[in-house]
């Protein structure tokens, strides 16, 4: 087992969590009243960024709005990567900053009206793009655009 492995296993056993399965994408999904994850084998930086983030899911526990569910666990996997004194990868930034500027865009579209001030620095990576409908109408929504999210 490397370092993420082992890392991965003792987030598990702390918190009580239990894997579904194993994703071969660098997805992942949290069900929470089960405390289980679906989520990437933590092998990489990347893999356990979003191990991480799922049991930052379960740890955390429900809040409202969303979006801040899904800053919270980005906040419990950085800090994972602290406490056990891995790396942050561009490569994690870069996932973090478009998970977080989805999470807005979804906001946004979903008639939020003010941005709040933890997602202020996500606007500048989404586009607008304008839908036509063939009754003539038109509308608004937001994309997180992925080409606007710097690779830092």
């Amino acid at each position: 087992m490397n370092k993420y492995e082992i890392a991965g296993n003792q987030l598990l056993g702390r918190y009580d969590v239990t894997v579904k399965s194993v994703r071969q994408n660098m997805s992942g999904i949290a069900y929470l009243e089960d405390r289980v994850i679906s989520a990437p084998a933590p092998k990489s930086p990347l893999s356990f960024a979003i191990f991480a983030h799922e049991v930052g899911h379960i740890a955390n526990g429900h809040c409202k709005p969303r979006w801040l569910e899904e800053l919270r666990a980005w906040q419990f996997s950085l800090t994972c990567f602290k406490e056990f004194g891995f790396a942050i990868t561009r490569e994690v930034r870069w996932r973090m900053k478009y998970s977080l500027a989805f999470a807005l865009a979804k906001a946004l579209n979903r008639d939020m009206k003010l941005i709040p001030t933890e997602l202020k620095a996500y606007k500048k990576y989404l586009s607008p793009v304008t839908y036509h409908y063939g009754d003539g109408t038109r509308r608004k929504r937001w994309h997180a655009d992925y080409r606007k999210v710097k690779y830092l």
